[in-house]
């Protein structure tokens, strides 16, 4: 397939899928179905006609309001859609017509969403976790064997790497709520970390570790920036930066060992 076919694709179907995902931050933190009912206004509940359920394109020509009741739509919405076909289209830029495309661009897909509920309700919902993490056990295996010459190397060193960077995340959850009395991570992103270990190791074990520098780094900066701006300390959400780590590592992962010679 023509490269610069399979990016368009990928963006039309990111964007559908990221059409999808704000129902799935909607609904699943509140327990409703994903699938019924049908998509309606925040606001007032009407239900959205097909025409105005186009993804970005809707909003925009809608100008942010409802049909019915003429209230913004939040531009989160758009901007979830627009994030997800943005990154389907760097998977299809990072891994080309592969075996391995399918599942990344659906891993960042669960991250975009995981990161989204997050950031809004400091949680991380077990709905999310815990199926991702059930189904990327039999996805890695396939995987190894669909795309990889050595797949009991990939499969091990996968499922290592997930056990290993969530075992890391719990000691310090729990060394943490020991020496200072107060509560750090949730246990939200031990569960989040088994899925993130598991995918970044699949491509290289040691790149799990640049996916924890990556996120810290990330997490300083936003700790530091909440800060200066509230000129107070309060929590925030440790999910989206452990995400945005593991998003960069698996992007940028050629470059990556090829300056530590692991290419």
């Amino acid at each position: 397939m023509n490269d610069a076919l399979l990016l368009v694709m990928l963006g039309a179907f990111g964007l559908a899928v990221g059409s999808f995902l704000n129902v799935v931050i909607v609904r699943v933190p509140s327990g409703e179905s994903v699938l019924r009912p049908p998509s309606k206004c925040p606001q007032c509940e009407s239900p959205i006609a097909p025409r105005d359920n186009i993804p970005v394109l809707s909003w925009i020509l809608l100008r942010g309001r409802c049909r019915s009741c003429g209230k913004e739509i939040p531009a989160g919405y758009p901007l979830v859609e627009a994030a997800n076909a943005v990154l389907w289209v760097v998977a299809g830029i990072r891994f080309g017509a592969t075996w391995p495309l399918v599942p990344y661009a659906l891993l960042f897909s669960v991250l975009l969403a995981l990161s989204v509920i997050d950031l809004e309700l400091y949680l991380l919902p077990n709905k999310i976790t815990y199926p991702a993490m059930i189904v990327s056990v039999p996805a890695v295996v396939a995987l190894s064997y669909a795309a990889t010459d050595n797949p009991g190397r990939h499969i091990t060193a996968s499922l290592a790497s997930g056990l290993l960077y969530s075992g890391f995340l719990a000691v310090m959850l729990i060394g943490f709520e020991l020496v200072t009395k107060k509560q750090g991570m949730g246990m939200g992103d031990v569960k989040l970390a088994v899925i993130l270990g598991i995918w970044v190791g699949w491509i290289e074990p040691v790149l799990v570790v640049y996916s924890l520098i990556a996120a810290s780094i990330l997490g300083l900066i936003v700790g530091v920036g909440v800060l200066l701006v509230r000129r107070e300390s309060r929590p925030y959400p440790f999910g989206p930066w452990l995400a945005m780590g593991a998003m960069a590592v698996i992007i940028w992962s050629e470059p990556i060992l090829d300056a530590i010679g692991l290419s």
